[in-house]
């Protein structure tokens, strides 16, 4: 049975670049924590590439695992552990080929893998290291279908409309967003949620990241999860660790889809699908 509303959580810390025995340490603890201080807390979402340290480096191949690796049986036995769906970032080894990604998993509260999205969109910092991904990714849960982007996904239109005109009534994001594009942040998210009528989840790094070539990237936290209409419910203050705790209610979302925020309904998808084809 679908449930009418449900708390979330996100966490935002610093995670360091390769220590992932620590990385998932961490991770472990921040679980522990939220659903002992919350227990009616059904989700814990962990920012882009946690597992593994975000960091811009050829160094990240010697990180890399498969989808069913040391890192997903880990998570998978804190989920099961703790009754908790939780999602992850880690970087991803594909089986049989040199290709490694930017990935993210999410688990069911029994430890198993209910989506796993490689992410689409790179940044130019990314893109002589990762190789992008090419589907687009749902799952249905028991608080709703739930949709999988990655951190620069956010600032593209299509990505979001593609899941929500796939059922997603719950988007996650997350992220390693770095200064002084704080504002940005904001902004994509805030226009991916009201765009599409869905709840948007998204989290974030705190601290640096050392990359290749003394690329320095300074995160700022700034963790939010907004409502349908594009309003704030849950925020964290920048450059500080903790978990965000947010509730999204299904019953809100079809009541706003009913009033003012009918754009999915009113979509002119033949004139839309005429233009985009010419493109």
């Amino acid at each position: 049975m679908m449930e009418a509303q449900t708390q979330i959580a996100v966490v935002q810390a610093t995670f360091a670049a390769g220590d992932v025995a620590d990385n998932l340490q961490r991770m472990g603890t921040f679980v522990r924590t939220c659903k002992e201080k919350h227990p009616a807390t059904k989700l814990i979402l962990f920012p882009e590439l946690a597992a593994t340290g975000y960091f811009l480096s050829s160094q990240l191949r010697t990180w890399a695992e498969k989808k069913d690796g040391p890192i997903f049986k880990k998570m998978s036995s804190l989920a099961r552990e703790y009754g908790l769906y939780i999602g992850y970032g880690y970087v991803e080894k594909e089986e049989g080929t040199e290709h490694i990604y930017n990935s993210f998993a999410l688990l069911d509260d029994g430890g198993h893998l209910v989506a796993h999205y490689r992410k689409i969109h790179l940044t130019p910092l990314e893109r002589d290291l990762f190789t992008a991904g090419r589907e687009f990714v749902t799952a249905d849960t028991p608080f709703g279908k739930v949709g999988l982007l990655i951190c620069w996904d956010l600032a593209f239109p299509e990505a979001a409309r593609i899941l929500a005109l796939r059922g997603a009534e719950l988007l996650l994001a997350p992220s390693a967003w770095e200064r002084p594009y704080e504002e940005a942040y904001l902004r994509f998210g805030m226009a991916r949620a009201i765009d599409n009528t869905v709840f948007l989840a998204t989290c974030n790094h705190v601290g640096q990241s050392v990359g290749d070539k003394g690329i320095t990237l300074r995160f700022f936290g700034g963790a939010r999860i907004f409502a349908p209409d594009g309003s704030v419910l849950a925020q964290m203050e920048e450059d500080t660790e903790g978990i965000l705790l947010g509730e999204i209610s299904l019953t809100k979302r079809e009541s706003l889809k009913r009033s003012f925020y009918t754009m999915l309904a009113e979509r002119r998808s033949d004139l839309y699908e005429q233009y985009f084809m010419k493109k």
